[in-house]
């Protein structure tokens, strides 16, 4: 039956289509097939197809390089740009490491958007309670990773285009004791951390780094990142132009220029956060002194390892490690990060009365929804309090 059909053959009840290519390698012609169809008809209009895009130039003979493959020959290509810092190809290969163990012995142009879409709705329902930001991320990076096999003509079609990212259905439980707003402290529960790390008697950064986190709004990273002439005392200022890096031990530290352009900018601090900075550095000189033997030959961080490698920076890894003991002991959320300091500075500046667009300039971004939602229900708050005054203003009146 299949003979009246043009270059289709039949085996073991299925139908091939059979056609000339050329061999990437050699540039020899070549027979190729595809097939695998239940009838002649339909290998036959799958092969009009193949000749038609031949004729027009847009024919693609799709490669049998597994996901796997392509991942690690992605990974050098977007490596070699030089467009992107080492943390976020880190970050890629990560996220990559995952969809791999998931998929990786297929091969491209058996991951279907039906298939890719079933595998996003698995992650998000499996155990491991992945979040929807977790979810966004990842199919970030495998947009990404299909778009290059497309334009490289690997694949024909992305078949991570109009993919829906699914959200978990939240229980009636789980939508009652829902969070919206990030993790901060309150005046009060500010006070007590700061209290807690200035009994770190062995700990004698611990205190100031905190202090400095939740008085600038600064990233853990850019603390780190500090340099003694990144200080302007005259001005009171601080100049934030990049951030620590540490992808393996402290002494193969890594600066990187800031998350985005946004994030360049210089910080207005009070007369309170100069004094701390400036205890902070009569600490560090007297340190450097006291084991100049040892210590590193660099750049003057202003928070600096005290262990092996001294003088190096001061690594964001143990930083978070000591504030989550003292958050502990301070009988805080052990939820509190340094990055929760970032919130708590916006949180003081907006009781403090200092306008949303102020804030996000200091902070470095353009925008952001979570300093928008700690801002809105810090100044929804004093509103309120606002509108209770006016049935004091007339309690005594009638």
């Amino acid at each position: 039956m299949s003979r009246k059909y043009k270059n289709v053959r039949e085996r073991n009840g299925k139908f091939y289509y059979r056609y000339d290519s050329k061999d990437p390698a050699t540039g020899k012609r070549i027979q190729k097939e595809i097939g695998g169809f239940a009838t002649a008809k339909e290998a036959e209009r799958e092969g009009i197809k193949i000749q038609a895009e031949k004729i027009h130039g847009i024919y693609i003979d799709e490669k049998k390089i597994t996901l796997a493959e392509w991942i690690d020959e992605w990974l050098e290509i977007y490596k070699a740009t030089g467009k992107v810092k080492q943390r976020t190809v880190d970050q890629r290969k990560s996220t990559l490491n995952a969809a791999k163990k998931i998929a990786g012995g297929l091969k491209l142009i058996e991951i279907t958007p039906l298939f890719y879409q079933t595998l996003l709705n698995d992650l998000i329902n499996s155990s491991k309670n992945y979040s929807y930001g977790y979810i966004k991320n990842f199919h970030t990076v495998m947009n990404m990773l299909f778009t290059e096999a497309v334009k490289k003509e690997i694949i024909k079609k992305d078949p991570t285009a109009n993919i829906e990212i699914p959200r978990k259905k939240l229980t009636v439980d789980e939508l009652e004791n829902l969070v919206e707003l990030p993790e901060y402290l309150e005046k009060e529960e500010l006070a007590k951390l700061f209290i807690h790390a200035k009994n770190e008697i062995d700990r004698p950064q611990l205190f100031r780094a905190i202090y400095i986190l939740a008085y600038t709004g600064m990233r853990i990273g850019e603390l780190c990142a500090l340099k003694l002439t990144d200080i302007d005392e005259l001005h009171k200022r601080i100049s934030i132009t990049k951030t620590l890096y540490v992808p393996r031990g402290i002494d193969e530290y890594v600066l990187n220029t800031p998350k985005n352009h946004a994030s360049i900018r210089k910080i207005d601090i009070s007369s309170r956060v100069l004094t701390i900075i400036k205890e902070q550095i009569a600490w560090r000189n007297k340190f450097k002194m006291e084991y100049r033997k040892w210590f590193y030959d660099g750049p003057d961080f202003l928070f600096i390892n005290e262990n092996r490698h001294m003088g190096c920076p001061y690594p964001p890894g143990e930083l978070r490690k000591h504030m989550a003991e003292v958050v502990s002991k301070a009988g805080l959320p052990p939820s509190i990060t340094p990055h929760s300091l970032r919130h708590t500075y916006t949180s003081l500046m907006a009781e403090a009365g200092v306008e949303l667009p102020a804030i996000q300039k200091l902070l470095g971004h353009s925008s952001d929804e979570i300093t928008e939602t700690v801002y809105l229900h810090v100044t929804n708050a004093r509103k309120r309090a606002a509108v209770e005054k006016l049935d004091a203003l007339m309690d005594n009146l009638w």
